[in-house]
């Protein structure tokens, strides 16, 4: 069973979405709503707590795909924080730790209040925004269109 909790940091503004439980075909469609909502009500970027979160599937990879593909079109982003080592495993092997900003906590996303992203200032200094947004800052893959 999954089960989604909303909570909204006032720490930098960033909504936290912490996941508990599997993330199958079966609870994909809660999950994108729940992940939307808190963009809509707090974005443009939020957090994804995953300690919680002990089996995943490609059908849970897929919405937390497409969610930070929207994120990123709308000028947000979506981090994911704190997997457990098997969550971890699962988004080595299919390439997408790449992808998404992934912290051990999710306090290190957070860290600095007012910035718009907490995973872009992770990828950029100095005249490098605009590689982050073309897909050639650091080691990170584009999804899709990050503006």
């Amino acid at each position: 069973m999954f089960n989604v909790e909303l909570s909204v940091s006032s720490f930098g503004g960033h909504a936290v979405v912490a996941l508990y439980g599997n993330l199958d075909l079966a609870e994909v469609a809660g999950l994108a709503s729940h992940l939307i909502t808190a963009v809509a009500a707090c974005g443009p970027s939020i957090i994804v707590d995953l300690a919680g979160l002990e089996l995943i599937d490609s059908c849970g990879l897929g919405v937390l795909v497409r969610v930070l593909k929207w994120t990123r079109e709308r000028g947000g982003d979506m981090a994911l924080a704190a997997p457990q080592p098997q969550i971890r495993k699962f988004l080595s092997a299919t390439g997408l730790i790449d992808v998404f900003c992934v912290y051990p906590s999710v306090e290190q996303p957070r860290a600095a209040p007012g910035r718009p992203s907490p995973c872009r200032q992770q990828r950029h200094s100095g005249s490098a925004a605009t590689a982050v947004r073309s897909g050639t800052a650091g080691s990170r893959r584009t999804i899709g269109p990050a503006e």
